[in-house]
């Protein structure tokens, strides 16, 4: 298991918002993106896009194909929840 590092708060919000924007905004996800959102070694990724049958095109593997079948959608709603309530936080605390 890895060690578990903490982050300040400022560097968190940023990991969050970085996840969602790979996540939401791309058609395509690389490889070495999907290994930092997912948390895991890319080449691992890779065997196991393959093996779930997810193709890799020249652009990348296609976001929408990777969330369906990754069932990531609960992870990103998540996602969203901790960005809007570290939002809050941030906010109220000024």
């Amino acid at each position: 298991m890895r060690a578990i590092e903490p982050m300040l708060s400022n560097e968190y919000d940023a990991d969050v918002e970085h996840k969602l924007q790979i996540l939401t905004k791309q058609a395509y996800i690389s490889q070495i993106d999907a290994a930092r959102v997912i948390g895991c070694a890319s080449s691992t990724v890779g065997k196991v896009f393959k093996n779930l049958g997810i193709e890799k095109n020249e652009f990348g593997y296609p976001t929408a194909k990777v969330i369906r079948v990754l069932e990531l959608q609960p992870y990103i709603d998540n996602l969203i929840r901790l960005r809007k309530s570290t939002k809050k936080v941030t906010q109220t605390g000024k």
